[in-house]
């Protein structure tokens, strides 16, 4: 079950355009604390649930898989990303790694201004 939430949160950020920086963020989390939310790893608590469903704009029983009576529905058979989920979660990807550069640049500038001479 722990699973299937999980992957009907990563389904639901996706839908949003969200990537898990972005999600980290507004959780006040790390984004590998995030990630394993998103894998199934971290148990979820009810409020941090809720949290994420605001976010998502989502109600907490359809990330549990709940129907409007309750009852659960069924798990999906497979999922396939499409080409623009796909391009959307390379580009978050690019932008990540972007970001990491600008930071190990600006770290070798300031290591070199250190530098006697």
């Amino acid at each position: 079950m722990k699973a299937e939430i999980a992957e009907r949160i990563r389904l639901a950020r996706h839908e949003r355009g969200l990537s898990q920086q972005n999600m980290a963020d507004e959780l006040d989390l790390t984004v590998a604390a995030y990630s394993n939310i998103e894998r199934g790893v971290t148990d979820i608590t009810v409020t941090r649930l809720q949290q994420i469903a605001t976010i998502l704009g989502k109600e907490i029983g359809e990330l549990l898989g709940l129907k409007k009576d309750n009852v659960l529905n069924e798990p999906p058979i497979a999922y396939h990303n499409t080409l623009s989920q796909q391009f959307l979660l390379l580009s978050n990807q690019m932008n990540a790694l972007q970001f990491k550069v600008g930071q190990l640049e600006q770290d070798v500038r300031n290591l070199e201004a250190r530098l006697p001479g």
